[in-house]
């Protein structure tokens, strides 16, 4: 069976803590995969590791059939993975729109109008049709995470990775970014997710992964996983969870 991401044996080591500890994870393409745990765990290191912004001390990274983990041509790799943070990091200073078409214009030399129908169009996807001539600090900071969605759709990758992408949110606007997030699974993006939503995780996730201490202490589907956790660590994390 061919997979679109494999990571094999990682270890990372942030000065003398190490975080990844022989992390292991295969992931099909279209397959979503939702990963908790306590902070500090690694969890976020793994995405980082997955698009290369952060180097690997062991291991090996395969993308897409390619061997990625000493990669040079990162800016190319990352047109086909996207990756939306915590923090929005968008562009004070330019539009909506012009944030949206940076990428595909300067990365990809694809055509200014060509990148500003394609902009239009995920805008509308996104329900910010209406915002393309914005700037950031006009947005809330849930329209502002569908633009980072939106910038990073627009590059069409073939994975998304999202790095609890709601948790710089007020609770009153996590709704809306998890909406759109639900709409581009049910639409077949092989997708990532780092978060502490555990309702996006029985609802989307076809595995979802506990990790503490660098590794995964356990995996399965949302049933199996949240009805019956096989580890007491797991138990001990979702009973916190819950109260």
């Amino acid at each position: 069976m061919s997979y679109i991401v494999e990571m094999k044996d990682i270890y990372k080591s942030f000065g003398d803590i190490e975080v990844l500890k022989g992390f292991n994870l295969k992931l099909r393409e279209k397959e979503k995969v939702v990963i908790i745990g306590p902070s500090g765990s690694g969890k976020s290191t793994v995405l980082r590791c997955i698009n290369r912004l952060e180097p690997i001390q062991r291991g090996s990274i395969i993308f897409a059939g390619d061997e990625i983990t000493t990669k040079t041509d990162l800016c190319m790799l990352r047109t086909h993975i996207g990756m939306v943070f915590q923090r929005f990091n968008l562009f004070p200073h330019k539009t909506v729109l012009e944030n949206i078409i940076e990428a595909p214009t300067i990365v990809k030399k694809m055509p200014l109008d060509t990148a500003k129908d394609i902009a239009i169009q995920i805008l509308d996807r996104v329900g910010l049709a209406d915002k393309q001539s914005s700037y950031p600090k006009e947005l809330s900071g849930g329209q502002q995470q569908r633009v980072a969605i939106a910038r990073a759709l627009a590059m069409s990758p073939k994975i998304m990775l999202f790095d609890e992408p709601t948790s710089a949110l007020d609770p009153e606007l996590v709704g809306e970014v998890l909406l759109v997030m639900k709409d581009l699974a049910m639409e077949g993006m092989t997708m990532v997710v780092v978060t502490h939503e555990m309702d996006f995780a029985r609802e989307v996730a076809d595995r979802v992964i506990f990790m503490d201490q660098g590794i995964i202490v356990e995996e399965g589907t949302p049933h199996e996983f949240f009805a019956n956790p096989a580890c007491e660590r797991t138990k001990m994390f979702l009973k916190r969870i819950k109260h």
